[in-house]
């Protein structure tokens, strides 16, 4: 009898402990108030933010494409946790995919128009203002993307970036492959009726992964000074992941079905507009960023993309998936080796041909 009201006393305790650290994530006061940067170019559901510094249009041009699940402002999250507001002062012109969502829209989106109809246009745009060919740096989806652009485009592309890419989907922690394929039949009658995907059923999937580290993050938060900079980039962090975007259709199938499920891009069966999409294709110079404490994309899963591309530098950091571009950490580890990579690779090859 006196363990089990042990045991209740433990269990109540904790609830009272997790609900005081979602209580005071609610009422903290941070708002993220950073400027929105001009846009360089837009169409329907993109735009291309310019980070770049004023006197300095003249810098190396850096396209720039995050995932299309969540906001690119993970990227610029806070001033002093911005990744692109550091690739500026180091002298380059950021140049930032922002996905608007394709939620209610009257024409579905497909993967096929983000590149052709959109990342396309975009990198026309940044050769004719600029009169140099972009370095490419994909951010997890994201970098699926960006290699599907330089495969077709490869005399417009000066180099490639990919940060924690996913590329073997079923390579390692086979969670979120099972997750998807489950997903998929759970969502496809909402996808008929819908048309589309909402942000709440994208985040149950990856709640799915580690359903636990939701509850024990805020429980580790209950315990930190509301008044911290500590407390502070926690509500900054889970304000974002709370702000996603929902998927057409067409792109949910694809990520779900064909990538996650299937796994067409490591069998070779993945094609834009009737172009194949092969890593081997890629004749640009290429980095590969691995965080070794990805939960999102096992680092076996990125590290298969590192072992086709023919000219490639692969970096193993000791970070996770959005720590690598998000923690106190990121600017030693991640983004300064980067840096030095782009500027030894940019000077002499990005002047457009």
């Amino acid at each position: 009898r006196s363990e089990f009201l042990t045991m209740v006393q433990i269990a109540s305790d904790r609830f009272a402990r997790l609900m005081r650290g979602i209580e005071t994530y609610q009422k903290h006061s941070y708002r993220r108030t950073l400027p929105a940067p001009p846009v360089f170019w837009q169409c329907a559901g993109m735009q291309v933010l310019d980070y770049g510094l004023p006197d300095k249009p003249d810098a190396p041009p850096l396209l720039i494409v995050p995932s299309l699940i969540n906001r690119y402002y993970i990227l610029d999250l806070r001033e002093q946790q911005s990744f692109v507001r550091f690739l500026a002062a180091q002298g380059f012109r950021p140049l930032v995919v922002a996905w608007d969502g394709f939620g209610e829209i009257a024409e579905p989106v497909t993967i096929d128009a983000c590149i052709t109809e959109m990342l396309e246009p975009a990198l026309c745009q940044i050769l004719n203002v600029t009169g140099r060919r972009p370095a490419l740096i994909g951010y997890c989806l994201g970098g699926l993307l960006t290699l599907a652009l330089a495969v077709r485009r490869p005399g417009d592309i000066s180099a490639q970036v990919f940060m924690a890419t996913p590329w073997d989907f079923h390579a390692g922690d086979s969670r979120l492959a099972e997750a998807a394929a489950n997903g998929l039949r759970m969502i496809e009658p909402t996808l008929q009726t819908l048309g589309f995907m909402p942000i709440d059923a994208v985040q149950a999937l990856f709640y799915a992964i580690d359903p636990f580290h939701v509850i024990d993050k805020f429980l580790t938060f209950a315990d930190v000074d509301p008044n911290s900079d500590e407390a502070t980039a926690f509500v900054a962090l889970e304000d974002w992941l709370n702000d996603g975007l929902p998927l057409s259709a067409p792109i949910a199938r694809t990520l779900l079905g064909s990538w996650y499920t299937d796994n067409a891009p490591a069998r070779g069966e993945w094609s834009v507009a009737g172009t194949a999409i092969r890593p081997e294709a890629a004749s640009q110079p290429a980095y590969i960023l691995v965080p070794q404490q990805d939960r999102i994309v096992p680092p076996v899963s990125a590290e298969a993309l590192s072992a086709l591309l023919p000219d490639v530098v692969t970096h193993t950091v000791d970070t996770g998936h959005i720590g690598m571009v998000s923690s106190h950490r990121a600017p030693a580890l991640v983004w300064q080796p980067l840096t030095s990579w782009l500027q030894g690779r940019l000077c002499s090859t990005c002047q457009a041909q």
